[in-house]
Parts: structure tokens; C-alpha cells; sequence
């Protein structure tokens, strides 16, 4: 067996613990019998550590346990002792190496607990990811104290903007479960304060809309009298919080609003980077909505965009170079055909008329619907080019778009 000093080479490249455990011996705090201990804790606890994250009949295991085991020890007794190796090498001798360990682990466990953003729904925190992090953070990618704190910095805030967001939901009329993003709802609620006169409750889309027109005006300005009553009765750390985004809120977010190009649309659906919360309501008037941000497309479709065979009409006009309507006459459905078979569809100006007229939300699944679902089918079906499947009446075209579209005319009867 190695004797008690032979064993402390063992340490050399482990800073913290190596100067904590040689400052104990040459000091005579840690005595020959307690480093006798001490290597017999390190023989278990190696054991231990290489069978919980994988095994202890390795060689390489074992080794990588060792390191796992004296960064764990250097990590608590650096953070429990302010870094005082005469603290440290007190803690040493009174406390076994596993117990040092083990609080070195918890450390960890604690940290990786806590969001490591400002999403809310992280769910419970399963061993599996636990045991992960763990092993990420002892083994290659060690962590320092200085690491450490700095983390356990940045996840405190985040915890902290995840609670201020849920006091925001209750104060302004939102269950906590609707709230995925503290971030996002923290500044729709900015945006409700800032807007003066404003009802103090999360908007709805609607509601939103009408907030952004409001902020946009170049006249308007926070009123500090409003936002100090708002936070009356929040605690201390909230009202820090909430001055803080509302500074953010109009050196960052209030320009992006009074851009010229800037719409509420864009803000709630766009790529803008920076969301925004809006409640959901089984109340709000869905058209209303795209009444106030789509204006012309609500027009053509008559606010029946939730309708595929209105859709598929607006779609066969612009794609024929007709006005486009909801509804289509016989007519119009000729015209449509023959247009077709001359000139075929201008699939690009679909496309742009759903980029320039549609909602935000519903444009990727509209123009889906038109390339990979209608466009096709419609080419095959209007198309009169097969002598094996004649169709220069227009029967079976016509047929084809009464089915498919929103039209003014009743099957022929036979």
C-alpha cells in the first residue's frame, strides 16, 4: 500500500484540494491517522462515482472518477470556505472525503434545477438529465467556482424573471399555465403600461393591435405616475424587475414598433426575434383580427378565409389575372378555364398576393396549400390537352371548380 505522503502525488494537478489538503498536513491540522482516512474514502468513493455513470471494473473509468471525485470536493470546499485553505483544511479533517464529495454533487444538482432560460415549462427534472448534466460538469468540461457562481448568477435571474412573469399574469388577468415564455409576456405587459390609458390586463389579438397603434405614435410617452401605482403592492425585487424591462422596453422594443415598416401583424407572427404575449380568448370575434391587420384580405375573402373552397376561388382568380373574389360566377369560371389553357397559372402572383394581403399567422400554410395541394390538381383537372379525355366544352372543368370553389351556379342535371 502507498504510504499516506506517496498518495497526496496523487493530487498534484488538483489545485484547491491539492493546497487545502498540503497546507492541513504541513500545518498539523490533518494528522497521519486522518490521511490514512482520507485515502480510504477516495478508494470508495471512486468506486462509487465510476459505477454510477458507468463501471468500476475499468481502468479508464476509474481514472475519470478520480477526476470527477477531486473536482467535486474542490468545488464545494472553494465555494464553502471563500477560498481560506485553512477553512478548507479544517473542513478536511472534520468531514469525510465522500460527505465533501456528495455536497460538491449537490451544488451541481441545485444548479442544473434551476431554468436555464426564461421558459416556464422545463417539466420535472428527470435523473436521466440529471445524471448528464453531472457528467458533463466533472469530466471534460470541468467547472470552475468562477464558472459556477457566474451560472448560478445568470439562472437566479432567470428564476427571478420567471416568477415576475407569473405576478404579472395574476395582477393582470392570465392564469400562470398559459404563460410559456416569462420574456414574451413580461413585454406585452410593458407595452399595456406603457400605453397610457390603457385597460391593465394582457391583450388579447385584438386588443394587441390596437396597443401597437397607440405606442406607434410619436407623441406617446411612459407615464411614470401610472407605472409606480401599477407596482405599489409588488415586492421589492418585482419592482426592480419591471423598471428594468420597461427601460429595455422603450430603448429596444419601442423603436422596433414605430418603424415605418413595422406592423402589429409582423410583431405578433413575423420573424421579428422579440414576442409578444397575447391571451386567448373563446370570446374574441376572430375576424376581428383580420380585420384590423389584413384589411384586404378579409375583403376579398369576406371573412370566410377559414373556408378552403373561398380560398380556392381568391387563388384561381390571382392566379388567372382576374380581380379576386370569394365567390365565382359561371362566367367568371369560363373565363378562369379558358385563361388557363392559353396562358396556364401565374403561381407567383399567388404567392405574392398571400405575402402582401394575408395574415402573418396563416401565409406559410396558404401558400402550402396552393403549391403542394391545389396547384396540381387543379392543372390536371382544367387541362384539356389529353385526346383520351376530351373535354372542349368545359364539362368536366366546370365540374372541377364547382366542386372546389365557392361558385354562383348548380350541378347541371343529367
Amino acid at each position: 500500500m502507498a504510504t499516506a505522503f506517496t498518495a497526496l502525488a496523487t493530487f498534484d494537478n488538483r489545485p484547491f484540494f491539492d493546497k487545502a489538503l498540503r497546507y492541513g498536513v504541513t500545518q498539523r491540522i490533518i494528522t497521519p491517522g486522518r490521511l490514512q482516512s482520507i485515502q480510504a474514502d477516495f478508494s470508495k468513493g471512486i468506486i462509487q462515482i465510476a459505477n454510477f455513470f458507468g463501471t468500476a471494473h475499468l481502468r479508464p473509468e476509474l481514472e475519470l472518477a478520480l477526476h470527477r471525485m477531486v473536482n467535486l470536493i474542490s468545488l464545494y470546499l472553494e465555494d464553502m470556505s471563500g477560498g481560506d485553505i485553512q477553512i478548507a483544511a479544517a473542513s478536511l479533517r472534520d468531514k469525510t472525503l465522500l460527505s465533501h464529495s456528495k455536497a460538491g454533487s449537490d451544488m451541481i444538482k441545485r444548479l442544473h434545477a434551476m431554468p436555464d432560460s426564461t421558459l416556464t415549462d422545463r417539466g420535472p427534472v428527470s435523473p436521466e438529465s440529471q445524471r448528464a448534466y453531472l457528467d458533463q460538469k466533472t469530466a471534460s468540461d470541468t467547472i470552475s467556482l468562477a464558472e459556477y457562481l457566474s451560472e448560478l448568477a445568470i439562472r437566479h435571474e432567470n428564476q427571478n424573471t420567471i416568477d415576475f412573469s407569473f405576478w404579472l399574469a395574476k395582477t393582470m388577468g392570465v392564469s400562470r399555465d398559459d404563460v410559456d415564455d416569462a420574456d414574451s409576456l413580461i413585454r406585452s405587459a410593458m407595452l399595456v403600461i406603457f400605453v397610457d390609458q390603457a385597460d391593465l390586463k394582457l391583450p388579447t389579438r385584438t386588443a394587441f393591435v390596437r396597443l401597437f397603434k397607440s405606442a406607434k405614435h410619436s407623441k406617446a410617452r411612459l407615464n411614470e405616475d401610472r407605472l409606480k401605482v401599477f407596482l405599489r403592492e409588488a415586492p421589492t425585487e418585482f419592482q426592480r424587475l419591471a423598471r428594468r424591462a420597461m427601460d429595455r422596453f422603450i430603448e429596444r422594443d419601442l423603436p422596433r414598433i414605430r418603424a415605418s415598416s413595422s406592423t402589429a401583424d409582423k410583431l405578433l407572427y413575423g420573424d421579428a426575434g422579440e414576442m409578444y404575449f397575447v391571451s386567448e380568448s373563446l370570446d374574441e370575434d376572430v375576424r376581428e383580427y383580420d380585420r384590423l391587420v389584413a384589411k384586404e384580405w378579409d375583403r376579398v375573402t369576406r371573412g370566410e378565409a377559414d373556408d378552403p373552397a373561398v380560398v380556392a376561388t381568391v387563388f384561381f382568380s390571382v392566379a388567372t389575372g382576374l380581380p379576386p373574389k370569394a365567390t365565382m360566377l359561371l362566367r367568371e369560371a369560363k373565363e378562369v378555364i379558358g385563361i388557363f389553357r392559353s396562358c396556364g397559372f401565374d403561381s407567383q402572383a399567388v404567392i405574392k398576393f398571400v405575402d402582401d394581403h394575408a395574415p402573418e399567422a396563416i401565409r406559410e400554410e396558404l401558400q402550402r396549400f396552393w403549391k403542394d395541394e391545389l396547384k396540381d390538381e387543379a392543372e390536371e383537372q382544367l387541362s384539356d390537352r389529353d385526346p383520351n379525355w376530351p373535354d372542349t366544352h368545359m364539362e368536366r372543368a366546370l365540374e372541377y371548380l364547382r366542386k372546389t370553389c365557392r361558385v354562383a351556379w348548380k350541378a347541371r342535371r343529367r
